[in-house]
């Protein structure tokens, strides 16, 4: 599930969106990238797959480039499971 962490402060996130504010075109672009990582590295259990996203995010087209896997439940896991109503610790 998407969240948009645009708004810091010193490289800390200040605001997060979920679900990201973002072109459906987009969302699924940046969507398929990930599940393919994720397969292609065989990859089993909980992570986040993070994308910076070059432009404007209600443009299907815009750029992105792939930044990190983080392979853990991050601390902003919480905000995933209010919008998803999924306890990701649970499942």
């Amino acid at each position: 599930f998407d969240r948009d962490c645009s708004v810091q402060l010193r490289n800390q996130k200040v605001v997060e969106v979920a679900p990201s504010r973002m072109h459906p075109g987009l969302r699924q672009r940046i969507t398929d990238c990930a599940v393919r990582l994720i397969a292609n590295c065989d990859y089993r259990g909980v992570g986040t797959v993070e994308f910076m996203v070059a432009g404007e995010l209600s443009d299907p087209d815009a750029r992105f480039v792939f930044m990190e896997v983080n392979p853990r439940v991050q601390v902003e896991h919480t905000i995933t499971e209010e919008v998803t109503g999924v306890d990701i610790m649970k499942t």
